[in-house]
């Protein structure tokens, strides 16, 4: 029998009928409503990111032309004289998404991607609005293609296959086919492929319309390297699937034992696992508390307001080669806040620091229970090439505060002597861009997890393998 009568033989029998048809056309719907759900966040976050700096923009205009028209006319120009400050100064900030955003939400509704840059904010509040999200929506999370890859596509393998071999040995096919020299093993593995073939073609075209027509204004060139490797890696976890499913057939035991075996290893890899491990890491490595990290620096930032004219006093004593303007028609209050802030992001980044570097460090330490399922090596995977993960976000806020901190420097000196910033430095101002990793650190930083994936793979196959060679015909003394 030819491979094309192979397919043809797999749709009329178990494929095509009504049971098989409907859980491949639920799959298929299942991953669209997850394309377009992945989608409309991707677009919902564009959205407000173009609104973030329509916003700033619009008030830097207006900035700009007040500045200039005091430059211009003086005292004449019929505009508030504390116009052109450079502590007035504010910059857009945002993480744009990833050029796969679309195909995983990851932590990118839980964890800031926009802000206004103000030396009037000190760096414990650029970031405090996203705090007050709903937590329920957000602990429930978004579905996208990814979640569906990941938790519907080995559900669906086990439906379709896992009684590969039991349904002949039920039937009492088994030993017919065996005594007409049938070649078990082929037989085994075409259908396997076949039947495996067709949930990835589901996957796959879905995956990769979407690819196509939800490019969000990026380019397919770009989108097309990070395309391919969360190909690769839901190939892979497919095949790691293909192989469980052939590991419990193969030991050629009644359909009802391996669809209990299989259900269960798919809890165990998909939930019981992951939440497990999670319950293990909050107990063993818990989590640095962002309340708690926000009481200290709030309380940092309260102790040091209470004492504004020592620190304004003490600045100048300290600094008396910068001269202040006493003259000046900028109020008095914008240098102290200036100082105060900044002040307030000297002794809070001890605390921000400590707490980046303990979540950088209990990563560190779970990276390793990531293997104990390949479905959060996966779920990992798909996050990380989406540009959805949580170390990104903290890049992103670390990049943030550093580009608040250079500028704190520049406009430092007019500040502090009650001068307005020169509208031609304004213009000479760099405006903040995230700048990201290359697509070779991602592969740096996932080639072991790919690897193991292979390795437990193919391992899985061999053993099924072998275990088919072992099955005898009825002629033998330990028939099937």
């Amino acid at each position: 029998m030819t491979f094309s009568h192979m397919i043809s033989h797999e749709w009329k029998t178990r494929l095509g009928r009504p049971a098989g048809l409907v859980s491949l056309l639920f799959f298929a719907a299942l991953l669209v409503f997850g394309a377009v759900s992945g989608r409309m966040e991707r677009d919902t976050r564009l959205e407000a990111i173009a609104t973030h700096h329509e916003q700033i923009a619009s008030a830097m205009d207006n900035w700009l032309k007040n500045a200039r028209l005091l430059e211009e006319k003086g005292s004449e120009a019929g505009v508030p004289p504390w116009s052109g400050s450079a502590l007035d100064v504010t910059f857009s900030s945002a993480l744009p998404p990833g050029p796969l955003g679309d195909f995983a939400i990851g932590q990118s509704d839980i964890l800031p991607s926009l802000g206004g840059l103000s030396l009037w904010s000190p760096d414990v509040r650029l970031f405090s609005k996203y705090e007050f999200e709903d937590p329920v929506a957000l602990a429930l999370g978004g579905i996208d293609i990814g979640k569906v890859v990941l938790l519907v596509l080995p559900l669906l393998l086990i439906v379709l296959s896992f009684d590969i071999l039991s349904a002949e040995r039920d039937t009492k096919r088994l030993g017919l086919t065996l005594a007409q020299g049938a070649p078990l093993r082929a037989l085994f593995w075409r259908r396997l492929l076949i039947r495996g073939l067709f949930v990835l073609s589901a996957a796959f075209l879905v995956a990769f319309t979407a690819f196509l027509f939800q490019t969000g204004g990026v380019s397919l060139a770009e989108r097309l390297p990070y395309f391919a490797f969360w190909g690769f890696t839901a190939l892979l976890y497919a095949v790691f699937w293909i192989g469980i499913v052939a590991f419990v057939a193969s030991r050629n035991r009644g359909g009802e034992v391996n669809v209990i075996l299989l259900l269960i290893v798919w809890a165990g890899f998909t939930l019981i696992v992951p939440a497990g491990i999670t319950a293990v890491a909050e107990s063993v490595y818990p989590a640095p508390s962002r309340l708690a990290y926000l009481a200290e620096a709030r309380e940092a930032e309260n102790e040091t307001r209470l004492q504004e004219a020592d620190i304004a006093n003490q600045f100048i004593i300290d600094h008396p080669e910068m001269l202040v303007n006493e003259s000046s028609e900028i109020p008095a209050f914008v240098r102290t806040a200036f100082l105060v802030n900044s002040t307030v992001d000297e002794a809070t980044k001890p605390l921000l620091d400590a707490f980046e570097a303990e979540a950088q460090r209990r990563d560190a330490s779970l990276a390793w229970m990531r293997f104990l399922s390949p479905a959060i090596i996966t779920h990992a995977l798909f996050n990380d090439v989406a540009g959805t993960d949580s170390a990104r976000h903290r890049r992103y806020m670390q990049a943030a505060r550093d580009f608040k901190s250079a500028y704190r420097e520049k406009a430092g000196p007019y500040v502090v002597a009650g001068q307005r910033l020169p509208t031609e430095e304004f213009a000479a101002l760099p405006t903040f861009k995230f700048e990201e990793e290359g697509f070779d650190s991602l592969l740096r930083r996932h080639w072991g997890a790919l690897a193991f994936l292979i390795i437990v793979a193919a391992l899985l196959l061999l053993v099924a393998d072998r275990r088919l060679k072992n099955i005898k015909g009825p002629n033998d003394e330990d028939s099937g």
